[in-house]
């Protein structure tokens, strides 16, 4: 198994490119996304996003009424938002390169704060969200989104399958005696983190803040993994992605003989929203 210290990924020029197609919303998504952020952190919030890339969220909540401050490492990520902002006249964003385990902004100067699908890429996350806890003013909210697709359609059972593999290619690959890592973060272990610094769960679970139907085929899903284009297959190493994409592609022919049909696929925004205590 090949060396990987921490998780600290670096978005290339390729995946700024890329980010968007893969991870993008429809237009209509896009704005209740926007408008189920700004809901929960009040309409003229002033907002931090951490690992803001290329605005596919930032952008939303702006038009939304929020103002957004967005901070990413990517001078990449960063300049294709910035030409988007350029381009369309957009106002309400603000950005900021740096590293979000040392976030340059003063202590409760933000009313709310946000991560989509970023905490899993950072070896020290709980530091992260101990500065969030700062910075964010008494009483202020943080929402932790995430994109969900339908676990019982056959994106679901591919996604699902990945994980499962990944776990076992991983373990097969350790050096005699060593150990496999734990999860760098999971829902339960980040509830208590925030708990333990002072932010409580709004409601019960998390929010839908968007819901939609699309058509994808096995083999776009599949490849989606295997690029590395998937926020999930980005920082695993490349002998391991080699031989999960191996077991991968050999479950999927015998689930789906036609990998270029296309099928539906239900697909969620979920929104997990907690409250610091003021």
């Amino acid at each position: 198994m090949s060396g990987q210290p921490g998780l600290d990924y670096r978005f290339d020029t390729r995946v700024a490119v890329q980010y968007d197609a893969l991870r993008g919303h429809p237009p209509e998504v896009s704005g209740d996304i926007g408008r189920a952020i700004s809901s929960q952190v009040g309409e003229r919030a002033r907002v931090l996003e951490l690992g803001v890339g290329t605005g596919r969220i930032a952008l939303p909540v702006a038009a939304a009424g929020c103002e957004v401050y967005g901070v990413d490492l990517s001078a990449h990520m960063l300049a294709a938002l910035s030409r988007r902002i350029d381009d369309d006249g957009l106002e309400g964003i603000h950005l900021a390169q740096a590293d979000i385990t040392r976030l340059p902004f003063r202590e409760g100067v933000f009313d709310g704060a946000m991560a989509v699908h970023v905490l899993h890429l950072v070896a020290d996350w709980a530091g992260v969200l101990a500065q969030v806890s700062r910075l964010v003013r008494p009483g202020g909210t943080l929402v932790l989104g995430r994109d969900w697709v339908d676990p019982e359609s056959f994106a679901g059972m591919i996604r699902n399958t990945f994980r499962k593999t990944v776990v076992e290619v991983g373990t097969e690959m350790l050096p005699p005696g060593a150990t496999a890592a734990a999860p760098p973060s999971g829902g339960a272990a980040i509830v208590k983190t925030l708990m333990a610094l002072g932010a409580r769960p709004v409601g019960e679970g998390e929010v839908i803040g968007a819901e939609w139907r699309t058509e994808l085929t096995p083999r776009q899903v599949l490849d989606g993994i295997r690029s590395r284009d998937d926020a999930e297959s980005w920082v695993l190493p490349d002998d391991v992605l080699t031989e999960t994409m191996r077991r991968l592609d050999a479950f999927a022919a015998a689930e789906w003989p036609d990998l270029e049909a296309p099928q539906p696929v239900t697909r969620r925004f979920l929104l997990g929203v907690f409250r610091f205590s003021g």
